[in-house]
């Protein structure tokens, strides 16, 4: 083969790669290099590169010397290639995640004669990676709550493993197939009507691709499931969307997590509590020991509290007399419990004041869009019942980012809320 065309090519490739590359001889002076790799350096020229050592190069002396006993080792060893990832810092001084594959040169003869090195950026494989791992091992390292898992290849549509701990009589039996683990699901479904039944007899592979390109990764909902001695069960389902970093495979974890004991205690506290005798609506008191409940019991998730406030609602009782603003605040009332889930907390704290528990959060954009349907859902409840366009104004507190009890949410949803109204009403803002 042309050596004038083999060199060229190695040229032309050093020059346009984004790696970073260069090349030693066996005295392990710089004799290529890549330009990402100068960069690297802290160099501005190839020039300042070429016929140095890491000691003359890098201002960094132990990095050097590291560098350095690396290569010697490679030199002294019999393999002809070594490969690692380790963590760098790039030109920007941002800190990354990097594979390095370095390969002995020889001549003709089987001589040593340098070193070829290449190091590329992985830091999305390798966090996406890391990632995946810790998802994995979700199937090795059940919490207490959780009874059962399942990871489901949805691209292949089949189940990868499952794995279950007996902490209940009667709990999820070994299924073999997708399709029986639905059946078995929906069979032990008490309610249903509800969000279980439902998602599992649409559990199909395009309705999960859906889904997931919907931007959703995680969905959660609960039922009451009945065991096979007969008993019931409250269980929360938790379904993780997530990608093989081998297959690319769009895959499923569906996890099941006893929580009758926190569901019984809820029930219990809804049937002493007063309801709101207009909209039927938890009350006051009721509102705040059942999310006093949750924060003590669920300290381990993330929850957003709205502060929701009707603006110039005044004005409807003015105009229009009491009636009309009693029917408002009872439709949307109704809307209201539509927008969110049978399990997040819904309250009203005063004449035209509401407040919202949205549990288990998966972001901020979640939240965003349950503020954006309250905005639309008062909206819409004006122009049913008033000539006047009434709008709302909602403050937004997120645990336990803002806070760890209720006061401290109270008070900066409270503050966001205040800024809402300051800035034009008829919107959300986050504390």
């Amino acid at each position: 083969m042309d050596s004038k065309l083999m060199q060229s090519a190695f040229s032309a490739l050093i020059k346009n790669s984004k790696d970073l590359i260069f090349v030693k001889d066996n005295n392990l002076v710089y004799r290529h290099a890549s330009l990402p790799f100068v960069k690297m350096t802290g160099r501005k020229s190839l020039k300042e590169v070429i016929g140095h050592t890491d000691s003359e190069i890098f201002e960094d002396k132990s990095l050097a010397k590291r560098y350095t006993s690396d290569d010697i080792r490679l030199l002294n060893d019999d393999k002809d290639h070594i490969e690692y990832i380790e963590p760098i810092t790039n030109e920007n001084g941002n800190a990354r995640y990097a594979s390095t594959s370095k390969y002995i040169l020889r001549n003709d003869k089987g001589e040593a004669i340098g070193i070829l090195g290449i190091t590329k950026d992985i830091t999305r494989e390798y966090m996406a990676r890391q990632r995946y791992q810790q998802e994995l091992g979700y199937l090795f390292e059940l919490p207490k709550d959780t009874y059962a898992v399942c990871y489901i290849d949805v691209d292949d549509w089949r189940i990868i493993s499952q794995r279950r701990q007996k902490i209940l009589k009667g709990t999820l039996q070994e299924c073999q197939t997708i399709e029986e683990m639905c059946e078995y699901a929906i069979q032990s479904i008490v309610e249903e009507d509800g969000n279980a039944s439902e998602f599992y007899s649409h559990f199909t592979a395009e309705n999960l691709h859906d889904i997931y390109s919907s931007g959703r990764r995680m969905i959660s909902f609960s039922y009451e499931r009945r065991l096979s001695d007969n008993s019931t069960r409250w269980v929360k389902n938790d379904v993780n969307f997530l990608t093989d970093v081998d297959s690319g495979h769009l895959c499923v974890m569906l996890s099941a997590k006893d929580i009758n004991d926190i569901k019984v205690e809820q029930q219990k506290l809804a049937e002493a509590a007063k309801l709101d005798s207009m909209t039927m609506l938890l009350n006051h008191e009721a509102t705040m020991d059942c999310i006093k409940l949750i924060l003590k019991n669920e300290h381990d998730r993330q929850h957003a509290l709205f502060m929701i406030d009707i603006d110039n609602f005044k004005d409807l009782n003015d105009t229009m007399g009491h009636r009309f603003g009693d029917e408002f605040l009872i439709e949307l009332s109704r809307e209201l419990k539509k927008i969110f889930r049978e399990t997040d907390i819904v309250g009203r704290i005063g004449g035209d004041e509401f407040f919202v528990l949205m549990r288990n959060i998966s972001d901020n954009e979640q939240v965003e869009g349950k503020a954006k349907d309250i905005l639309s859902a008062i909206r819409r409840t004006s122009s049913k019942y008033t000539r006047i366009n009434l709008s709302g104004s909602v403050g937004i507190s997120i645990y336990p980012d803002n806070g760890e009890n209720l006061d401290d949410l109270y008070q900066k949803a409270d503050s966001a809320l205040y800024d809402v109204k300051g800035n034009g009403k008829n919107s959300f803002t986050f504390a």
